[in-house]
C-alpha cells in the first residue's frame, strides 16, 4: 500500500470552500489558489462532506452589460488521507504463511504483525483486534500462526493438476482479434505522403505488426481471427476455410455453442503466415453483428484462462443480440452485456474495446465489458492502431475474480461510500499490472446537542462518551487516545494457473492533528492518481457537477502540495495534461446530468453519455497513472 502522507490527518472539523465551476479562470489542474477564483472557506461542525451542496448567490440588480449571478459549488477542503494499491505488486514475492488466516470474529480483519497477544486464563491466547477492539480468544494458538511480515499470502486452493504431456511454463493463452468489417470500415483518412487509407487498412497493419511481435515474444500463444458484418465469420487460426455462423443471431447461447466447435488453434509461430494472408483478403460490406461476434469470441477465449479478446469497431451493433441502435434496444441489450461481462470475469478473460475515431459505438455500454475484465477502452485514429494493439497485448491479466477489502480503524471511515463504514469491499474482477485501486478516508466527527444526541454525520455507535472542549460538547472518537492507526488490505483472487489465494497487507501510520505536518511531504503521485480516478468515478454515475467540483477542489491543494523536485514537476505536468481532457468532457456533459429520481432508474448511467465522455471516464477509473 502507498499512502499520500506520512501521517493520518486527524481533525476536529472538516473545512469546506466554494468554487465557481463556470469561471474560465477556474483552475482545473495543478495551479496555486491565486490562479483561479477566490476561495471562500467555512467550517463544518459535523463530518458531512457537503458533496452535493450548491450555494446560490444573493440576487443583484443587473445592467444590460452585467453577467448573470453564478452558482457556486461547496466542496470539502482536500486533505492527504488517501491510500492506494498497485496491482503490479501481485507479481512481487510475498511471504507464504502456513495455515489459514486468523480473522477477527467481529470485523474479519486478519491477525497480523501488528497484533498483540496475551495469555488466556486457560489454554491459548487472546487478541484484541486493532480495528474494531473486539477481544478474540485463540484457544489452540501456535506462534507460527502469527505473521512476521506486513505482506503475507495464504494459499486457499492449489492450482489444478497439469495433465500428463502438457507443457509447463509456456504461455498458451488465446488472443481473439474480433474485427468489424462492415461497410463503414471502408471510410478513409489521410495518411503520410497524402495517401488515403481505410479504417480497415489501419486494422490490417496493426494485426500484421502484432503477429510479428507475438512470434518473437510469445511463440506458443494462439491467435484466433473473427470478422463480422451482417454475418459472423470464424477464421480460427486460418489453417482451414472460414466458417460463417448459421445459428440464430438473436440467441447468444446458440451462437456460442456453434463457435465453440470451431476453436482448434495452433501456436502463432506456426500460423502467423496464414493469418496474415487471410487478414489481407478481408473486405468491407454489410451491417454490424457485434453482439453475436462478441459471444462467439468469448466462447473460444474462455477455454483458456488469461486469454484476451480485442474487439475493434466503428459503429453501433445493429444485427442480432446486443443491438444498440435505439433506446429500447439499449435497455433490452443490458442483460446480454452483463452476461458476457460475468462470463469473461469468471474465466479470467479480458475484453478490450477499440472504437475507430469518427465512429459511434456506444462506448458507455460496451466499456462496461472492459472495465470489469481488466481490458482497455479507447477511441483511436486508424493510423495509431498499431500502438494501441501493442499496448493491449502487453497488458496481461495477472489475476481474476479479485476482491479487495480495506480495513480501517473504527474511528475512521471510507469516503464516497453509501454509508460511513470503516470496512469496504470492492469487486475488482480481472486485474492487469497497469491498474491501481485507491481509497480516501475521513475521521468520524460530530457534535452533540444539549440532550447528548449525536449528529447523523457521526454515527451513534461511536458516541461512547463526550467531553467539553472550548465550550462545546464534542463527540469522543477512539482515535483520540492512540498514537498510530492500522491499515489492512485483503486481496482474494484466482491466479492465472487456477490457484486461489488471500494476500494480506498490513501497515501502521502515525497520527497528527496538525494539517501543515500532514501536508509537509505529500506523495503527489498517489494524490493525482486518486484525484483522476475519483473524478471519473463520480462522472460514471452522471454526477458531472460533483466530478468537476471535486477535481477543482483537489487541484487547489495540489498546487500547494507540489514540491520543486523533478518527480513532482513531472507528475503535476502529466496530471494537468490528463485532466484537461477528462475535465473538458465532464464540463460538456454537466448540462445534461439527470435528476436524482432519473438516476435511480438507470442501470448503467454512463450509457447516456457520448463516446468521448465514456472513453475519458473508463480510461481514468482504474489505471495507475504517473508511475
Amino acid at each position: 500500500m502507498e499512502h499520500a502522507s506520512k501521517f493520518v490527518y486527524v481533525y476536529d472539523h472538516s473545512d469546506s470552500e466554494d468554487v465557481d465551476l463556470d469561471d474560465p479562470d477556474e483552475p482545473s489542474s495543478v495551479k496555486s489558489p491565486a490562479a483561479g477564483a477566490s476561495v471562500q472557506k467555512s467550517h463544518s461542525s459535523g463530518e458531512e462532506d457537503d458533496d452535493s451542496a450548491t450555494v446560490p448567490q444573493a440576487p443583484v440588480q443587473q445592467s444590460p452589460r452585467t453577467s448573470a449571478p453564478k452558482k457556486k459549488k461547496r466542496v470539502r477542503e482536500a486533505d492527504p488521507n488517501i491510500v492506494t494499491f498497485k496491482f503490479s505488486k501481485l507479481v512481487d514475492p510475498s511471504h507464504m504463511q502456513t495455515g489459514d488466516p486468523i480473522a477477527c470474529t467481529e470485523c474479519s480483519a486478519c491477525l497480523s504483525q501488528l497484533s498483540e497477544l496475551r495469555d488466556a486464563a486457560g489454554e491459548g491466547k487472546t487478541w484484541r483486534c486493532e480495528f474494531c477492539d473486539k477481544e478474540n480468544l485463540l484457544p489452540h494458538f501456535s506462534e507460527v500462526q502469527k505473521p512476521a511480515e506486513e505482506d503475507v499470502t495464504y494459499m486457499v486452493e492449489p492450482a489444478p493438476a497439469v495433465q500428463a504431456g502438457q507443457p509447463v511454463g509456456f504461455d498458451e493463452s488465446v488472443v481473439v482479434f474480433c474485427i468489424d468489417v462492415s461497410g463503414s470500415m471502408g471510410a478513409t483518412v489521410q495518411g503520410p505522403g497524402n495517401q488515403y487509407i481505410s479504417r480497415l487498412d489501419g486494422v490490417k497493419m496493426a494485426i500484421d505488426q502484432q503477429l510479428t511481435k507475438l512470434c518473437q515474444d510469445y511463440p506458443r500463444r494462439r491467435v484466433c481471427l473473427i470478422a463480422f458484418e451482417s454475418r459472423v465469420q470464424i477464421n480460427g487460426d486460418c489453417s482451414a476455410m472460414p466458417v460463417a455462423l448459421t445459428a440464430n443471431y438473436d440467441n447468444a447461447q446458440a451462437v456460442m455453442d456453434e463457435a465453440r466447435g470451431l476453436s482448434s488453434l495452433r501456436p502463432v509461430s506456426e500460423t502467423a503466415g496464414t493469418i496474415r494472408e487471410r487478414v489481407r483478403r478481408m473486405r468491407t460490406l454489410g451491417s454490424t453483428a457485434l453482439g453475436p461476434a462478441l459471444a462467439a469470441a468469448l466462447s473460444i477465449a474462455i477455454q483458456t484462462p488469461g486469454s484476451q479478446v480485442i474487439m475493434c469497431t466503428d459503429g453501433l451493433a445493429n444485427v442480432g443480440v446486443g443491438s444498440l441502435e435505439s433506446s429500447d434496444q439499449v435497455h433490452t441489450a443490458e442483460p446480454f452485456y452483463e452476461q458476457m461481462k460475468d462470463l469473461a470475469k469468471q474465466h479470467g478473460v479480458s475484453i478490450s474495446i477499440i472504437s475507430i475515431e469518427g465512429g459511434d459505438c456506444k462506448l458507455g455500454q460496451l466499456g462496461i465489458l472492459a472495465d470489469a475484465t481488466g481490458g482497455q477502452v479507447n477511441i483511436v485514429d486508424p493510423l495509431q492502431l498499431r500502438d494501441e494493439f501493442g499496448s493491449i497485448l502487453e497488458s496481461r491479466v495477472l489475476a481474476t475474480n479479485v476482491r479487495a477489502t480495506l480495513y480501517l480503524h473504527r474511528g475512521l471511515y471510507v469516503r464516497y461510500e453509501t454509508s460511513m463504514v470503516n470496512v469496504v469491499t470492492r469487486d475488482v474482477g480481472s486485474v492487469t499490472g497497469d491498474q491501481e485501486i485507491t481509497f480516501e478516508y475521513g475521521v468520524r466527527r460530530g457534535q452533540t446537542d444539549a440532550r447528548g444526541a449525536v449528529s447523523e454525520a457521526t454515527g451513534g455507535d461511536e458516541a461512547e462518551k463526550t467531553k467539553e472542549e472550548n465550550g462545546a460538547t464534542k463527540v469522543w472518537n477512539p482515535v483520540d487516545e492512540l498514537e498510530w492507526l492500522p491499515f489492512q488490505l485483503q486481496l482474494r483472487y484466482t491466479a492465472i494457473d487456477g490457484s486461489k489465494a488471500v494476500r494480506v497487507f498490513t501497515q501502521r501510520r502515525n497520527m497528527t492533528r496538525d494539517r501543515a505536518e500532514a501536508e509537509e511531504s505529500v506523495n503527489l503521485r498517489v494524490v493525482c492518481t486518486h484525484a483522476v480516478q475519483q473524478t471519473a468515478g463520480l462522472a460514471e454515475f452522471d454526477c458531472f457537477t460533483n466530478a468537476q467540483a471535486y477535481n477543482v477542489g483537489m487541484a487547489r491543494k495540489l498546487g500547494l502540495w507540489k514540491k520543486e523536485t523533478d518527480s513532482d514537476r513531472k507528475v503535476s505536468s502529466a496530471y494537468e495534461g490528463y485532466c484537461e481532457g477528462l475535465v473538458e468532457n465532464v464540463r460538456r456533459a454537466r448540462g445534461s446530468s439527470p435528476t436524482r429520481s432519473e438516476l435511480c432508474q438507470m442501470a448503467a448511467p454512463l450509457s447516456r453519455a457520448d463516446d468521448k465522455v465514456a472513453n475519458a471516464v473508463y480510461r481514468a477509473k482504474k489505471k495507475a497513472f504517473f508511475s
